[in-house]
C-alpha cells in the first residue's frame, strides 16, 4: 500500500524524503516524523534495486 503511494506521488514530481513523508502522512505527531522519514527510504531502497526509481541527490524519480 505505501510502495503504490509512493509510486503515485513520483508519477506527479520527483520528491525529496521530507516532502514525501508530508504528503503520504497528513497529521503525524512530529514525533514520528524520522520513523516514517526511515519507512520511505528503506521502500525507496527496495524500489531502487528493482530498477523502478531513481536517486537524483536529494530527490527520487520514477525510472525512465
Amino acid at each position: 500500500q505505501r510502495e503504490g503511494q509512493i509510486l503515485r506521488l513520483l508519477d506527479e514530481a520527483p520528491r525529496a524524503i521530507p516532502a514525501l513523508v508530508e504528503r503520504m502522512y497528513v497529521g503525524l505527531d512530529p514525533r514520528l516524523v524520522g520513523a516514517a522519514g526511515r519507512s520511505v527510504l528503506a521502500h525507496l531502497v527496495d524500489l531502487r534495486q528493482r530498477g523502478i526509481v531513481v536517486e537524483a541527490g536529494d530527490l527520487w524519480a520514477k525510472a525512465a
